[in-house]
């Protein structure tokens, strides 16, 4: 049996351990975190203020996220603000260039201007001799696109195109024609045919009268209106070198040459009662394009030409031949009318014809020409496009392709002797036989080459 004193000791031991495991147990877990004892909770809720480092620590954050849409919001007003000064920039550009207009077309050269002109030996010459060579426009008919043969576009073309010359088509039969209008009519005609000699004469240019007949086929027929015409014509420019008479445009239908011939015979002394130099062209038959029956019984007066007609998407090698048998023959030619599209005035630019024409019309002989038309006519021969209201500065945008295509070839005659301003070539020697044909090819430079059998002839006639 175990005594009293053995009892009290084993319950002492058994307490001492408990103390001491519970003592181990509450040392670990202070020294690794893993209690929280009541002392310390009672400090975490005696100072309350101490936990605020919390969201002190967070404050950082909300400034930066504050400071990027600042900057954003920034950017955003600057890029505003940017796009206001772009648009307002370009609006600015806009109308400084509605009230400027800048020529975006390529040629910067013009044709010169010879001052008077004669014919001799079937070429149209300046007062020394030198062959010349005209390059320009004919207008539609002025009865109804009078506002083509205005001061401000004949500048325009003079400045921004080049040419030397612009014919006047004044229709003598068709709507609103001289002959049909009524007096009223013919003076508002006339008027405007006077702003263009004055216009035409401040810009050095050449200009033609035309009297258009079309659909009254024969001249004769309005014959008299003509004579009363002409004189009135030449006695008010007489003293203009740079103004020429054409007495008809095309006589067509059952006209023949002699019904032309009687009828320029009756015209032609009107005009030369006045002034006896002036150059008068003379229409022939089949729509300008009978050169024959010219050849067999030409006109017995001098500075005469006769005119003939081409539209390179009707007429092709066979009138190209035609033309160059008269050429050949000596016949002094101006080409007063000629389209790059169908006869009808209708179809699209036929380049590779028109190329072969231009080879022969200027490379070749050197002959004067005048491009139908100068209007904004829907058609394919005109000029402007339909679209296009301007009279003046026009870009390439506004033209047709036959227009870009005549400035074009205008603009490789520069640096040339045909450029306003250039010299005229002096050949090195009057003796052609002295020269072979390579040695004279030889002293041509590069942009004097396309002119090289031009300038021969006029090297032969010298």
């Amino acid at each position: 049996m175990v005594s009293r004193k053995q009892r009290f000791r084993t319950v002492l031991l058994i307490i001492i351990l408990a103390v001491a495991i519970v003592g181990g147990v509450f040392g670990v877990s202070y020294f690794t975190d893993g209690v929280t004892f009541p002392w310390q909770v009672a400090a975490t809720v005696e100072e309350p203020v101490q936990a605020a480092p919390e969201p002190v620590k967070e404050e950082p954050k909300l400034v930066i996220k504050e400071k990027k849409q600042d900057e954003a919001a920034k950017k955003e007003e600057e890029l505003k603000k940017a796009k206001e000064e772009a648009e307002a920039s370009i609006e600015k550009e806009t109308e400084k260039t509605e009230e400027e207009p800048v020529d975006n077309l390529l040629n910067d050269m013009k044709l010169k201007y010879y001052g008077k002109l004669a014919v001799e030996d079937s070429h149209l010459v300046d007062a020394d001799g030198h062959e010349v060579l005209l390059m320009g426009v004919s207008t539609h008919g002025i009865n109804w696109y009078p506002e083509y043969a205005s001061a401000e576009t004949i500048k325009s073309l003079r400045d921004t195109w080049g040419i030397n010359v612009i014919r006047l088509a004044m229709y003598t039969s068709d709507y609103n024609g001289y002959c049909v209008g009524g007096k009223d009519n013919q003076e508002k005609l006339k008027e405007v045919i006077d702003d263009a000699v004055e216009a035409a004469t401040d810009n050095d240019m050449y200009v033609i009268i035309d009297w258009h007949t079309l659909n009254d086929s024969d001249p004769n027929e309005y014959k008299a209106e003509a004579i009363q015409f002409f004189g009135e014509m030449v006695r008010k420019y007489e003293s203009n070198e740079n103004v020429i008479y054409e007495i008809c445009n095309e006589p067509n239908g059952d006209t023949t040459w002699d019904d032309v011939r009687k009828y320029a015979n009756e015209v032609i002394p009107v005009i030369r009662n006045v002034d006896k130099d002036a150059i008068i062209l003379v229409g022939t038959p089949k729509w300008a394009t009978d050169l024959d029956s010219v050849l067999d019984k030409p006109l017995d007066f001098d500075n005469i030409m006769y005119t003939y007609h081409f539209y390179a998407g009707t007429h092709h090698k066979a009138e190209r031949n035609a033309l160059r048998d008269a050429l050949d023959e000596g016949l002094p030619v101006f080409i007063s009318e000629y389209g790059l599209v169908d006869a009808d005035g209708a179809g699209d630019l036929n380049e590779k014809e028109a190329d072969y024409w231009y080879d022969m019309i200027r490379k070749e002989y050197g002959v004067s020409s005048c491009m139908w038309n100068l209007s904004n006519k829907d058609e394919g021969s005109a000029m402007i496009n339909a679209d296009c209201d301007k009279l003046s500065d026009f870009t390439e945008e506004d033209l047709s392709e036959s227009a870009m295509w005549l400035i074009d070839q205008i603009s490789q005659l520069k640096h040339s002797d045909l450029e306003e301003g250039v010299d005229w070539i002096e050949p090195e020697v009057n003796n052609k036989d002295s020269q072979t044909k390579s040695d004279k090819e030889s002293d041509l430079d590069e942009n004097k080459k396309i002119l090289q059998k031009h300038l021969r002839k006029i090297r032969d006639r010298r």
